[in-house]
């Protein structure tokens, strides 16, 4: 249980042989579904040959507690995982990484999250919401087109020039990779 004491800290891996990642696949199948993700050993490979991700992993009392990974695509960042232990959600620690996260760059971050259809969708939007994102677009059709099987509403911590630029930086360089 954290206490308001708890030292919170975002760790950048950059190595798949970290020992700090030896939890992330455990949290990173249990926190997202299968549409959602690949193979654990191919994500955590992504850290090796890919030096536009940053891969951090979030550590409570230097214990692990989460992760969080962004690609850098330029002039965005897209904040494609986040996940905390059970335990530790609702605690604040997710509000601490993100305010450290937006801290780092002047970029923009955008991400995607599901509609609000369900109580806990709704939750995650919310919570977003409330750490300095908004929802730039509720269909984001370039995006959406090519989750034929999802829909997504797009997030961004700044209002975008130019949304449909964005998503086409993700689709190719972001999705290029993850699903290619």
């Amino acid at each position: 249980m954290r206490t308001k004491n708890s030292k919170v800290r975002l760790v950048k891996v950059t190595s798949s042989k970290d020992p700090l990642l030896a939890q992330v696949p455990w949290l990173y199948e249990m926190s997202f579904p299968d549409i959602a993700r690949i193979d654990s050993q191919r994500f955590l490979s992504l850290i090796d040959n890919h030096p536009e991700i940053t891969f951090n992993v979030i550590t409570v009392d230097d214990e692990f507690a989460g992760m969080a990974v962004m690609w850098d695509l330029g002039e965005y960042r897209y904040f494609e995982y986040f996940a905390m232990v059970p335990s530790l959600r609702n605690q604040g620690v997710g509000a601490q990484v993100l305010k450290a996260l937006r801290e780092e760059s002047d970029l923009p971050i955008v991400g995607e999250a599901e509609p609000p259809v369900s109580p806990l969708q709704k939750r995650r939007i919310a919570f977003y919401e409330r750490n300095g994102f908004h929802v730039e677009l509720e269909n984001p059709e370039i995006l959406n087109g090519y989750h034929s099987d999802n829909i997504l509403y797009f997030l961004s911590t700044k209002p975008l020039d130019d949304v449909d630029r964005c998503q086409q930086l993700i689709i190719s360089k972001v999705y290029g990779v993850m699903h290619g």
